[in-house]
């Protein structure tokens, strides 16, 4: 295999690793497998591999996850304690959400879960046969479902990548692609500056601000992987 074609594989295998990562903290209950594998060696070397060095924000991400890998060794039922009652409050309720994590909430005057948005965001994953977790039960447009979609695809471009099948690799990021620039990333920057507004901030709130950044960035990497592709 060339270089370039290792460093195409190096991202695909490293975008599908993320949107996965990222789908299983914002849709599941925080236990102590995800965490250390949140704070393990296979995350930070993820994400130094799309983070800018010396941006203040990647130290911070780094310092956290540092300071969590850290909790879980000394005191592991302490954090989890601390993590189920912040996920519980910012992901479930009973009490209103300070950051609903429903694509619909942040593109509509209305502000509410199940509109016409939520329908694009089914024919997106119906073109793909990718049924959501819950459905019909949770909302399409969960933040953590159109994550899951975006990790599916993203696994899907690397197979493809990897029987040597480049005309559907892009078709595969060419979807990608439409997909966070109509849904997304149309909604995350609301998302994570409203969840900031939060009076907890032990985790979920850094972990939006990652995923926003982590989505402008793959958005950027999109087009890298598709010119190298040409």
């Amino acid at each position: 295999m060339s270089t370039q074609k290792d460093s195409i594989a190096i991202l695909l295998s490293n975008r599908s690793y993320l949107y996965k990562l990222l789908q299983r903290v914002f849709g599941d209950e925080p236990k102590r497998e995800l965490l250390e594998i949140v704070t393990g060696e296979h995350t930070k070397e993820s994400l130094q591999l799309i983070l800018e060095e010396n941006d203040p924000k990647s130290d911070d991400y780094f310092d956290l996850l540092t300071e969590l890998d850290q909790k879980l060794k000394d005191n592991a039922e302490d954090l989890l304690d601390k993590l189920r009652s912040e996920y519980t409050y910012l992901m479930i309720g009973p009490d209103k959400l300070p950051a609903p994590p429903w694509e619909s909430v942040y593109t509509t005057k209305e502000r509410l879960i199940f509109q016409e948005s939520t329908l694009k965001v089914r024919q997106a994953y119906l073109k793909y046969n990718f049924l959501p977790a819950n459905y019909p039960h949770e909302a399409d447009d969960h933040l953590a479902l159109e994550l899951d979609f975006m990790a599916h695809l993203a696994e899907l471009a690397s197979k493809h990548f990897e029987e040597e099948r480049d005309e559907e690799v892009r078709k595969v990021l060419l979807d990608q692609k439409a997909f966070l620039d109509e849904h997304l990333l149309l909604w995350i920057d609301d998302f994570a500056e409203q969840i900031q507004q939060s009076k907890t901030h032990y985790f979920y709130p850094q972990m939006a601000m990652l995923t926003e950044q982590v989505l402008k960035i793959d958005r950027e990497l999109i087009e890298e992987i598709l010119t190298l592709l040409e």
